[in-house]
């Protein structure tokens, strides 16, 4: 193993952080530079010795991406302030937030005073906790003076009321600052009194997970799922999922805000984002439930679970329905199979399908997300290309093809595929959406497009 493979394999190691070959560059700058002094094979044998606790902090530093602003995705703090927060308000005197991977933090910082502006949740009962690898952001994170772009999202009014204008930049005020602090934390380190179980009662870990390969995401959200309350809350942004990764969260969706709630057995009490207050004659009825709606029966209800991501029930159903031996039923088996994480039995299944001579596109672009998934990036790219052959109108065939033609430098190839995708996307079918768009809806995927094609734009 070369050097350069050996610091890369390090670095995923002690920060999670994995770099695809195609990125090594930015690696072997690094390691020229921390290495000047020692060398390189003396530098990578400090980096494996006790000592070495300055120099990954060092790392950190660099590696990390810290590209943030005020109300980044409004949706989703739109939907932990006023629907969230306040559904666990009642039950306890102090609500905690966790953001993970907080950067400069804007985003915590953001919760305290979306919170205030919304005037749902008591200020002296929530607090607001932000973590981050890197110790220099987290110091300017502490001082809290800000450009006026990091306030960019910010409207002029909520700009004057919560920030002091000072030589240096805006300065949030004491009261809201005092309401959020920070920590130095890894997440790939255990420390279990800080994951203890009921520690946190929602989780921002959003535009993270991308920067970590599958098996580290896992370790990590199986880690969260444990330190929240019963019921508790997980967002992720926009772009994210947790398909494949973890089977412990139900999807839900506020408006165009999409996030996750920890699953919990039937009989624990798990409040449910609150809508309307009760009127005074509600509270003093007994609480019913209306008899839930017979579920629809064969295409139509396995769809239903698989898109409430009940992937148990939708097996139930898949088995209980007519015809379920035919291409229909074997394409939504080998959709079951990849959102679990079985992507070899999701590759057989996709195969079997060409073999059959139906559902052609489908089935490219399944063998697709399984070689993705594999790391074979090209593979996965011809796959993508055939099922856009099959049907040309096929939206997210076009979306990961350009994708990872953007990711492997091919730029102008890239913009044609990810124009192609958003011009389509708003006439996908919905079950393509339901089959493919990752737990994401119409206008989800239509971000993820947009921020894909902006992205090689600024490409020189």
């Amino acid at each position: 193993m070369t050097p350069l493979a050996r610091f890369s394999a390090l670095v995923e190691q002690r920060l999670g952080l994995h770099f695809e070959k195609e990125q090594w560059r930015e690696l072997e700058l690094l390691l020229t530079d921390r290495s000047a002094k020692t060398g390189v094979e003396g530098y990578l044998t400090l980096l494996n010795s006790p000592s070495a606790q300055s120099e990954w902090k060092a790392i950190a530093e660099r590696l990390t991406v810290n590209e943030t602003y005020f109300l980044r995705h409004p949706t989703q703090l739109e939907a932990l302030v006023t629907q969230v927060l306040p559904s666990f308000s009642r039950q306890t005197p102090h609500l905690r937030v966790l953001c993970a991977g907080c950067s400069t933090g804007e985003e915590p910082y953001s919760v305290a005073l979306l919170s205030r502006e919304r005037g749902l949740v008591d200020p002296a009962r929530l607090r607001v906790l932000g973590i981050d690898v890197n110790s220099r952001v987290l110091s300017h994170a502490r001082r809290a003076c800000y450009s006026p772009w990091s306030l960019r999202a910010v409207p002029e009014g909520s700009r004057d009321r919560w920030f002091q204008r000072t030589p240096e930049g805006f300065v949030l005020r004491p009261h809201l600052r005092d309401q959020v602090t920070f920590e130095e934390r890894n997440l790939l380190q255990e420390a279990p009194a800080f994951w203890a179980p009921g520690s946190f009662h929602a989780i921002l870990f959003r535009n993270v997970v991308i920067y970590f390969p599958p098996e580290v995401t896992r370790k990590i959200v199986a880690r969260m799922a444990r330190s929240l309350v019963p019921g508790g809350y997980l967002f992720l942004g926009p772009s994210e999922t947790l398909r494949g990764i973890s089977d412990e969260f139900e999807l839900l969706r506020t408006g165009d805000a999409f996030y996750y709630r920890l699953k919990t057995p039937a009989s624990a009490a798990v409040p449910a984002p609150i809508g309307l207050p009760a009127t005074p004659s509600q509270m003093d009825l007994p609480a019913v439930a209306p008899p839930p709606p017979p579920p629809p029966e064969g295409l139509d209800g396995v769809l239903q679970s698989l898109e409430a991501e009940r992937y148990e029930e939708a097996w139930a159903r898949l088995d209980a329905m007519p015809g379920a031996s035919q291409p229909q039923g074997q394409l939504l088996r080998a959709v079951l199979h990849l959102n679990a994480g079985r992507f070899a039995e999701a590759e057989r299944a996709g195969r079997q399908l060409l073999s059959m001579g139906a559902t052609e596109a489908s089935a490219h672009f399944l063998l697709g997300v399984c070689l993705e998934q594999s790391g074979d990036d090209a593979g996965a790219r011809d796959r993508y290309a055939a099922a856009a052959r099959a049907d040309p109108t096929f939206a997210l065939s076009h979306l990961r093809s350009g994708t990872l033609a953007r990711r492997a430098g091919d730029v102008a190839e890239a913009r044609v595929a990810l124009r192609m995708a958003v011009s389509l996307l708003p006439h996908e079918k919905p079950l393509m959406l339901t089959l493919f768009g990752g737990g994401f809806g119409r206008h989800g995927l239509m971000q993820v497009g947009l921020r894909e094609l902006q992205a090689c734009m600024e490409v020189p």
